[in-house]
């Protein structure tokens, strides 16, 4: 179980660390220092670190992206309790500013109990 969560945040971490190296190199890249662009990857990738610990949320349903501090989350999760608990997660990274909670609930994504 450890190592399937080693795996997931590795390729979590990656993705966060390649996507946001491929949205800067276009036109449209954020108006931002480079350093808060740094910090904003930071804190995306400990709000993705942070899912993967929690046992009661799937980091591979939520997105994450930060803005100034502002995280948002998208995605869908089985139950408005996973939502909550992700946002509450999301809050509780250093560097979180504010969330912005824009996951939708999809009863057939519920675990079965």
């Amino acid at each position: 179980m450890k190592m399937r969560k080693l795996i997931v945040a590795t390729a979590v971490g990656a993705s966060v660390v390649f996507g946001t190296a491929a949205s800067a190199a276009g036109d449209d890249a954020p108006k931002q220092s480079m350093g808060e662009y740094a910090s904003d990857a930071v804190i995306t990738t400990k709000v993705k670190a942070a899912f993967v610990a929690d046992e009661t949320l799937s980091a591979l349903d939520i997105a994450v992206e930060t803005n100034a501090g502002t995280v948002t989350l998208t995605g869908t999760v089985g139950t408005e309790a996973e939502t909550e608990q992700a946002a509450r997660v999301a809050r509780d990274v250093e560097g979180v500013k504010q969330v912005q909670n824009d996951i939708k609930v999809d009863p057939a994504k519920a675990k079965a109990q």
